[in-house]
């Protein structure tokens, strides 16, 4: 299925063009996307990357003439949450749109899965990402809302799925 850069399809499995296509990665083929994980994460985060990246139910990658320039790590936490571990986007594709469409990407995806409501988490330091998170409409949460709303006992369960770090923002969109 075809389609240019920046729409999706309805049922969000697959964004093509002629310059970017972002796809599902088996398992098996995970490995070839260490290097975008090396070139955006560094120390516990970077050794967390990479074991997710063996781990998590869903990634998906934006490629360029077949080279990966992006990824998403998506998973479901509880039913009707979806979860984005992590999404990173090279270097040389920064500042282009690249990290945007991954992002719409895996929302339509979690959608389709059954999320009526998707969590994130981004270091405090991270300005950029928390800049884009809110651009899709992400809005920050707290701890204390989210028992508020779900009980002490979902949330409980939702941070520690997540394992949400020391100096991170927690972001939702429902």
């Amino acid at each position: 299925m075809a389609n240019k850069v920046g729409s999706l399809p309805e049922d969000g499995s697959h964004l093509e063009s002629s310059a970017l296509a972002i796809s599902d990665v088996a398992p098996g083929l995970r490995w070839k996307l260490m290097l975008i994980i090396d070139q955006s994460f560094h120390g516990l985060y970077r050794w967390h990357a990479r074991r997710t990246l063996r781990l998590v139910t869903w990634v998906r990658q934006a490629a360029r003439g077949g080279i990966p320039v992006g990824l998403t790590m998506s998973t479901m936490i509880a039913p009707g949450s979806g979860y984005l571990y992590y999404f990173a986007v090279t270097p040389s594709a920064r500042s282009a749109g690249v990290g945007g469409l991954l992002l719409d990407d895996v929302l339509a995806f979690l959608k389709a899965a059954g999320a009526t409501e998707v969590f994130a988490c981004v270091r405090d330091d991270n300005v950029a990402s928390q800049r884009l998170m809110k651009s899709k409409s992400f809005s920050r949460t707290a701890f204390r809302e989210v028992a508020r709303s779900r009980g002490a006992r979902d949330a409980v369960r939702l941070w520690t799925r997540m394992v949400v770090a020391p100096g991170e923002r927690v972001f939702r969109r429902a």
